[in-house]
């Protein structure tokens, strides 16, 4: 795809029934996040100074199953990352596409 390098275009509204069309065809693709929860969380865990039983308990978790998360063996329950969002980790990286890859690769040993 061409850019387009007409400085009054960069500055000009996108028509709305292009966007229409764009933020569709992105829903249903998905669009991955360059950072993983794992290291989002990790991030502003330390951002805080927290150790990870206490980041734990801000999520609403055990600290076995936040080591789990951790570790990559469990997926991080949805009251969990609300509260990580409400504590400044990106919406983006909790929503992200393949978030949920721990349950799907379980399902499909089964």
């Amino acid at each position: 795809m061409a850019r387009n390098t007409n400085p009054n275009a960069l500055n000009s509204a996108e028509p709305r029934p292009a966007m229409i069309l764009r933020l569709l065809s992105e829903a249903q693709v998905g669009k991955a996040c360059e950072v993983s929860i794992i290291d989002a969380l990790d991030f502003r865990r330390d951002q805080y100074g927290l150790t990870r039983a206490e980041f734990a308990a801000i999520l609403g978790m055990a600290p076995a199953h936040f080591s789990e998360v951790m570790a990559g063996k469990r997926n991080l329950p949805l009251n969990a990352r609300i509260r990580a969002f409400a504590v400044g980790v990106p919406a983006e990286v909790l929503l992200q596409p393949g978030s949920e890859m721990v349950r799907q690769s379980r399902k499909e040993e089964a």
